[in-house]
């Protein structure tokens, strides 16, 4: 039978006043925060990656699309998972061929402007 969940008194008032605090410090959005959602033209030139990683004891297989003019503007989306790491690589390399508009895959994405620090 699973006990209950009980939570010190000091612990349980840090976490209400935590919250507490979280309303007088976030905001709502601007429209201009959902832009990248709602104007996918940039979409059209995305170079696609395939990203199989483990997760949770199986492959999980994700999309990103990030963009050839800016690296830091892309979208990641989880397409499935798979228990055999072979099956997972396969899939990502189906679904990344079927969604790029570049089907040869000549569109690359570097990250060397980033100057991103490796510490």
């Amino acid at each position: 039978m699973k006990t209950r969940f009980n939570m010190d008194t000091k612990a349980y008032d840090t976490f209400l006043q935590g919250l507490n605090e979280q309303y007088f410090v976030e905001k709502r959005g601007n429209q201009s925060d959902f832009r990248l959602y709602f104007d996918d033209l940039w979409l059209a030139d995305t170079a696609v990656i395939d990203d199989v990683h483990r997760s949770h004891g199986a492959w999980a297989v994700d999309l990103i699309f990030a963009s050839i003019h800016n690296p830091l503007k892309f979208i990641k989306r989880h397409i499935t998972t798979h228990s055999c790491p072979k099956r997972a690589a396969q899939q990502g390399e189906f679904m990344r061929r079927a969604a790029a508009k570049d089907q040869r895959g000549t569109l690359s994405v570097s990250v060397n402007p980033l100057q991103v620090c490796k510490n």
